[in-house]
């Protein structure tokens, strides 16, 4: 996954507006199947996390993050699977930034092949100094970019944050 990583920073030096949905390309390769020949459950989370890798650098908020020490952490994550992505699919993750709230960012992202959805995501993200204390997420969106997120967020994900919120 680290190699997946790497190859999604090459966002580097593009702009693109915090909140708008940005693609991110993958192929399911041998390495992600499980025994029924489709794409492992926990491998849908580790493209979340590359996807949502590629989000920060085409926004030119990595850069920043990493400037101030300051690292993005996944506090709570849904998935909801609707159809198997199967060996060498290739396939694209739809990310956006739903929004925040006092102490997260909260992410939307939706495997889909075309028009069809094959899996969506619901992800809470923190963002951690480098004490380890929490960075209010006013402070992010204080940091140099165009943000176009709206005013507050879907009821659907406050009601999931409440439901999921362990601190």
């Amino acid at each position: 996954m680290t190699i997946r990583w790497l190859l999604r920073m090459r966002g580097f030096g593009r702009t693109a507006r915090v909140g708008d949905s940005l693609e991110t390309r993958f192929r399911v390769q041998l390495v992600d199947l499980d025994i029924l020949m489709h794409m492992t459950n926990g491998r849908y989370l580790s493209i979340l996390d590359a996807a949502r890798i590629a989000y920060y650098a085409k926004t030119g908020l990595w850069r920043q993050f990493r400037a101030r020490g300051w690292s993005p952490v996944v506090t709570a994550q849904t998935i909801t699977y609707g159809r198997s992505l199967t060996f060498p699919k290739a396939f694209r993750v739809r990310t956006r930034l739903l929004g925040t709230d006092a102490k997260n960012l909260y992410f939307q992202q939706i495997f889909h092949i075309g028009d069809i959805d094959y899996a969506t995501a619901l992800v809470s993200v923190r963002i951690i100094d480098k004490a380890g204390g929490s960075v209010a997420p006013d402070r992010v969106l204080e940091l140099d970019g165009v943000f176009v997120l709206p005013d507050h967020l879907p009821a659907e994900v406050v009601e999931w944050s409440t439901l999921s919120r362990t601190s």
